[in-house]
């Protein structure tokens, strides 16, 4: 079977990328995709905890921070977290099937190329 994971690095985690239609693939296949899948999802939660401790670190750095230009890049900061674990609890809460974590890769792609205009 090909490789359909991939680390995505602005989640911290392996996501399938899909290279053909779902029901393209044999039964084998797809099976073995969604019991990685599982072990992917697993991970989930750790990675949120991780995620929001940094942003915890982030606000006590905001709240002893003076200079207005360095707060705006501390609250950009926690907005990009906060955007990566809002994708990772979705991907963690859908089923694990194959066209709804390509919606949500999908939309966090979109979602990375607006705040590479942003900057």
């Amino acid at each position: 079977m090909e490789q359909v994971f991939t680390y995505e690095d602005r989640l911290g985690i392996e996501v399938p990328y899909l290279e053909k239609e779902w029901q393209d693939y044999s039964l084998k296949e797809r099976t073995s995709i969604l019991e990685k899948w599982e072990l992917m999802r697993g991970r989930i939660p750790a990675q949120i905890a991780h995620f929001e401790s940094e942003i915890d670190s982030l606000q006590n750095d905001l709240h002893r921070e003076e200079d207005w230009d360095r707060s705006l890049s501390i609250m950009q900061k926690v907005s990009d977290l906060a955007s990566r674990i809002n994708d990772l609890n979705i991907l963690f809460r859908t089923q694990p099937d194959a066209d709804t974590v390509q919606e949500v890769l999908h939309h966090t792609a979109r979602t990375d190329e607006h705040h590479d205009r942003e900057k």
